[in-house]
């Protein structure tokens, strides 16, 4: 029987890479979606599957070796988003050497940007190595089962002495309700479920969902989570605009839900860069979670959370935390990224939020235009501090390679690292004539302190934690991002 193994390998860099949103190094750990589909799609075909996730299982280098001679497979797979590709080029030719017949499958949006560089890991290109670009399932399975056409679709691939890339599925992007349910009772994934948390949650264990595809706004500095990417990556590449939303139906999300329930699971994050749209979808999916009685939150723009008839209906359906890309507070700012939000949007749906007992947790991005100034984050970091709210994540704007927000900086000057060493929480990349690195730094680490280290938001913190190992979880949480 065929075997595939997916990986997340140890890291070689100082930190672990998170894989799913694919833009930042780990606080917590999230089980990689951008796997999971494909892994279920050939676990219902009889192919039989493995998941070695080494953060889970403990493992460093030598023990990661060991288990993958123990237990060989015909196929790898990995996915690959920039902050591991030093990871992935390494175990790339790792498995070269210890699995040397094994073919080898490069996903995600790093390698769909830039397939080159790992099929050609070593200096040399390397036909067991095949990267599956943009969106891979359907290209993944008729690799694995040997049924992939000739000429292929969907990949990049060494073919003599140059590497080939072959146009998209012409089937067109998958419709979201194809896509399995993705299988966390398979062996190979149950026996990490006790080991996913996220601190906004008090239900264990907690699944992390998808239910949509891609984002139809146009903010400028946007990078969505890596699958979204992954997609917009390639469409960018062939067609020159975005590709569609593919979005489940209110059925399909309920589905898993219960699914998820029925299995035990407590609380759900749906990770989609944008879960709301249509007030009657909206209605309609909280009509259809309520009775399950899943603890559940989101990722939501603020003009979706101002309508209180929504707002209740969420909270009805068991929502608790909903994340709002805000940016910032200032709607000069707003309007030069593209973010086509109006910022009294926010303050109506913060309210609304606190209202219904939804806890609203704000994102806001430090240098996202070099119209900003120092002074327009203090202000916006002041406001904050008026609001009814206790979670807040502040970053630095990153150009990452492959989207329109790097060209515009390469372009203009202001990129002043060009490295795929980056790190939005503490690390600048670009430097304005008014807003340097320096103090896009300095802003961040203030930002975090200024908001966090006040009573009424410790206390909020501490009184959350439901066991000794519940806090000692968030006390480490909060250290990672307070001393970065």
């Amino acid at each position: 029987m065929t075997r595939v193994t997916f990986l997340e390998p140890p890291a070689v860099t100082e930190r672990n890479p998170e894989r799913f949103a694919g833009c930042t190094y780990e606080l917590y750990h999230f089980p990689d979606l951008g796997n999971l589909y494909a892994f279920t799609m050939l676990h219902e075909r009889g192919v039989e599957v493995d998941y070695l996730d080494a953060s889970l299982l403990g493992d460093d280098a030598a023990a990661f070796e060991r288990r993958l001679a123990e237990r060989p497979a015909d196929w790898y797979v990995l996915h690959a988003v920039v902050l591991a590709k030093p990871t992935d080029l390494h175990w790339i030719a790792a498995l070269r050497r210890l699995q040397p017949s094994a073919r080898i499958l490069v996903h995600g949006p790093e390698a769909t940007r830039v397939p080159a560089e790992y099929l050609a890991v070593g200096g040399a290109l390397d036909p067991q190595v095949i990267v599956v670009r943009g969106e891979m399932e359907r290209a993944l399975v008729d690799l694995v089962l040997g049924e992939m056409p000739e000429p292929p679709y969907g990949v990049s691939r060494v073919e003599g002495a140059e590497v080939k890339t072959y146009a998209p599925d012409p089937r067109g992007y998958i419709p979201f309700d194809d896509l399995p349910i993705p299988a966390r009772d398979h062996p190979a994934l149950d026996r990490y479920r006790d080991r996913y948390f996220n601190p906004k949650y008090q239900g264990r264990p907690h699944a992390l969902v998808l239910t949509s595809r891609g984002c139809s706004f146009r903010c400028s500095f946007c990078v969505p989570n890596a699958i979204s990417f992954a997609r917009e990556m390639e469409a960018f590449t062939t067609t020159g605009r975005k590709p569609p939303v593919a979005q489940a139906s209110p059925e399909r999300i309920a589905r898993e839900f219960q699914w998820l329930k029925d299995r035990g699971y407590r609380s759900v994050h749906v990770a989609d860069d944008q879960f709301l749209w249509a007030r009657k979808r909206t209605l309609e999916v909280c009509r259809l979670l309520e009775p399950i009685g899943m603890e559940w939150g989101m990722l939501s723009r603020a003009d979706f959370l101002t309508d209180e008839e929504v707002v209740a209906a969420l909270a009805r359906a068991g929502c608790v935390s909903i994340d709002i890309g805000v940016e910032s507070l200032r709607q000069e700012v707003l309007d030069r990224i593209n973010k086509d939000l109006k910022v009294e949007d926010v303050y109506t749906a913060v309210r609304l939020l606190r209202r219904h007992g939804i806890s609203p947790k704000l994102n806001i991005m430090f240098g996202t235009t070099p119209d900003e100034t120092p002074e327009d984050v203090y202000w916006t970091v002041a406001e904050l501090k008026k609001l009814d709210i206790t979670n807040v994540m502040f970053a630095i704007a990153t150009p990452f390679k492959g989207t329109a927000f790097y060209d515009h900086c390469r372009d203009n000057g202001y990129l002043i690292d060009e490295s795929d060493d980056l790190n939005p929480m503490g690390k600048a990349m670009i430097s304005y004539p008014g807003l340097t690195g320096a103090q896009l730094e300095e802003l961040e680490r203030y930002a975090y302190r200024s908001f966090y280290l006040r009573p009424k938001v410790v206390v909020d913190r501490l009184r959350r934690a439901r066991t000794v190992k519940d806090l000692v979880q968030d006390l480490r949480v909060a250290a990672r991002v307070l001393l970065h």
